[in-house]
Order: structure tokens, then sequence, then C-alpha cells
């Protein structure tokens, strides 16, 4: 697969049990071929468990890893334990999940460059077709690319109407880096607000699928995760309208609605 999709599958909270192979298996099932995973969220010989056992063409498939911030001197190996628990030869993403937090690090910009150096050579090894980054603000982004050889080619950052942070989808935009956004639902707070229902009742559809709508016009990739199959294919179903220029207007103007509260440059609990 050369292209990435437009929309993703996330695994986050997914523990690593029966359950979740199943739960994969399902949404491949259900039409969706990729799948972000973390090494933090410990769940990837699940996930990899449910890959085989649909005997997907791996060509077929965009498996994306993430770098915990604990094996920032060791990238190589992590990148290796995480293709071995997915049962894959290579990944073709692997991002850094959090960038080093200048609360935490006054070296912070030092410590981006040099884990980002490491990950270029994933890429010349084969283990990896793309690298990128998450929760990376555009200032952030900017120290990096000054030292860069291979541009990150996707920011995976928090993003949803009502939290659209626009200055780092601005910053992506000019230099050519994909955006993904997880959370697009809101962790599923934006489903019960009266902002997204009106359009609910409008457009005929989802609260979800308006809020994953607005994410691809945007040109934006929702990561969305959901347990139950209906659903899963309902996040899906987001290909057979559009919102119209005031609407999106309106969802890209809407003041704060709610958020994770994770700011990358203020965090400390695992900067």
């Amino acid at each position: 697969m050369n292209d990435m999709p437009k929309i993703g599958f996330g695994t986050w909270k997914l523990k690593n049990t029966a359950d979740t192979t199943q739960i994969i298996e399902s949404a491949i099932s259900c039409g969706y071929r990729m799948f972000d995973t973390a090494s933090a969220y410990m769940n990837e010989e699940s996930i990899g468990l449910a890959i085989k056992n649909t005997q997907c063409d791996r060509d077929d498939m965009f498996i994306s890893g993430k770098l915990w911030n604990a094996d920032r001197d060791n990238v190589r190996q992590a990148c290796l334990n995480t293709i071995q628990n997915l049962g894959c030869e290579y990944l073709d993403l692997y991002l850094m999940h959090w960038p080093a937090s200048k609360a935490v690090h006054d070296d912070w910009i030092d410590i981006n460059n040099r884990v980002w150096k490491q990950m270029e050579e994933l890429i010349e090894e084969g283990l990896v077709k793309h690298i990128g980054v998450s929760n990376f603000k555009a200032n952030q982004l900017e120290e990096l690319l000054k030292e860069s050889t291979v541009k990150p080619f996707v920011n995976q950052v928090e993003i949803h109407p009502g939290f659209m942070q626009k200055s780092i989808i601005d910053y992506c935009k000019q230099n050519g880096i994909l955006v993904q956004a997880w959370s697009p639902l809101g962790s599923g707070r934006l489903l019960k607000k009266d902002e997204i229902k009106i359009l609910s009742e409008k457009y005929f559809k989802s609260p979800a699928q308006i809020c994953l709508r607005w994410c691809i016009q945007n040109d934006l990739v929702p990561i969305v995760k959901s347990k139950n199959s209906e659903r899963m294919a309902s996040n899906l179903d987001i290909f057979d309208f559009e919102l119209s220029v005031e609407d999106m207007k309106y969802l890209d103007n809407l003041p704060y609605l709610c958020s994770s509260g994770l700011d990358s440059e203020t965090l400390t609990l695992f900067g």
C-alpha cells in the first residue's frame, strides 16, 4: 500500500487479550486497513494476531507503531520489538509518541533531534516505510526540521471540532506534513454537544459522522475507535455526503468544547 488510508482505527485502551483480537478482526471485516498502535498501549501481540488470523495481504494494510519515551536511546530495538510483536516484516509508519518536553528537559531540542536521527536510520534499513511524530507543536516541529534529513511524514495530534489547533494544522500543511487527528470525537464527549447535534439532524447523519466528515474536508486523517461493529461501519460511512462551506466554517470556528488537556510543552508526567 503506497497511500495512507483516509481513516484509521485506533487501539488505545484496548488490552492485550482475545477480546482485542476479535475487535481488530471485526474492524478489518468492516473495511479498516490502517491500524494505529503503540508500544505504550501494551497490546501489539493481540493486534498482530488479528491481522494474521484475517490473512489480509500485507500490501493492503497500513500498520503504524509508536516509539515510547523510555526507548529514546534504543530506537532500533524498540522498533524491532514492535515489528516482532505485530508479526510483520516492517511498519508502514513509525511515530515518535511524544516530543521531549521543555518542562522536563533543558536540552529538549537535542533529545528530539537525536531520536529523529535514529528513526531516519530505520528507513535506510528498510524496517519502516515512513517516519513521523505525534503531539508536536509548530515550534517543536520547526526545531526538528532544522536538523532533519527526512521530513516527518505525519504529525498525529488531538484535533476535533471545538479544539481545532489551527496553528499546528497550518504549519504542517505549509511544510508538507500530513496531519492525523487523534480523539476526533473528543473521546465521545462531542457526541452529546448541541453544536454537533444540530448538524447531525440537518444532514441525517450521526454526530460521529459529522465530526469525522469535518476531519476529511479539512484534509485530516481521523484515527477513530469503537468496540461495536455497527459503529465501526458507521464511522467509515462518511464519503457519501459533504458539509457545506458555511457549516465547515461554523465547525472550524467553534469555541473550546473539550480536550484531553495534554500539552506537550508543559507535560511532566511522561515528557
